[in-house]
């Protein structure tokens, strides 16, 4: 299978990246485009795959497409290479843009499914929603869940949950380090070294994740058990509800999904 990647920026790197060390594919059958041929050509060189000059010479050898670019350019973009999208799939990464629209952007050719990765896709350590349109097959979600299960884990939503995923998932990584600085930060206050704040900080996050995946309990019910009654731990989680932590994040997470609607333009006709 040849892919290729319209728009490698961040998202897009680091969903090739991961593919590769998986062994899912090689480089030379990733051709990616960028806003430039030489900035194509840079990402090529720094990921071991091919590029294009055009995001047509991009897909002209492709199976899947990839759709990487900024929600802005998202249709424009994909009417401008319409014709050579027919029978090909689309699996687009781009927040807040609907597949009906990509669909119709695309003429009706492509087969369309929508994802929601975040960027721990590159470390093999993603989590991807996935969300198909009518245009596609069985096995064309297979197709998708495989690509997305090797740089992560994988799982199927519907299409109008996806602003949410986007929320919870793709920007929550951003909201969650930011945590991680505020803790790292606390220790130094405390009199740690930066580095070993860092680490410490990391680690207690890992480990929470950690713990909700692999023991299937509840946030609450894990935190009942760390936390002790008039302990350290007890101390501090007092603070975080008294600041209103928990509603802070909670309007965090909407405020993001109402980005991700306001990001939807209306299907192109032309």
């Amino acid at each position: 299978m040849n892919y290729a990647v319209l728009g490698a920026g961040k998202m897009g790197s680091a969903l090739v990246h991961g593919m590769l060390a998986s062994g899912l594919t090689t480089g030379d059958h990733v051709t990616v485009s960028a806003t430039t041929p030489e900035s194509a050509a840079k990402t090529a060189s720094s990921l071991g795959v091919k590029f294009a000059g055009s995001n047509t010479e991009a897909i002209r050898d492709a199976g899947i497409v990839f759709l990487c670019v900024k929600p802005a350019q998202a249709t424009a973009v994909i009417s401008s290479v319409s014709p050579d999208l027919e029978g090909k799939l689309l699996i687009s990464i781009v927040a807040g843009i609907r597949s009906e629209d990509l669909f119709q952007a695309a003429k009706g050719g492509a087969r369309v499914i929508r994802s929601m990765p975040n960027t721990a896709v590159r470390l093999r350590k993603g989590i991807t929603a996935l969300a198909p349109h009518l245009s596609s097959t069985e096995e064309d979600l297979k197709m998708a869940m495989a690509i997305f299960s090797s740089v992560g884990s994988a799982l199927v939503v519907r299409e109008s949950d996806l602003d949410t995923v986007t929320a919870v998932s793709g920007s929550g990584p951003a909201f969650a380090l930011l945590m991680l600085e505020a803790m790292a930060q606390g220790g130094i206050d405390g009199g740690l070294e930066p580095e070993q704040a860092k680490t410490l900080a990391a680690g207690a996050l890992a480990a929470a994740a950690s713990l909700v995946n692999e023991t299937g309990q509840t946030p609450l019910a894990l935190r009942a058990e760390i936390t002790s009654p008039a302990g350290t731990t007890a101390a501090g989680l007092k603070v975080l509800e008294n600041k209103g932590l928990p509603e802070i994040v909670r309007a965090s997470i909407l405020a993001a999904r109402n980005r991700s609607i306001e990001l939807s333009i209306p299907p192109i006709h032309s």
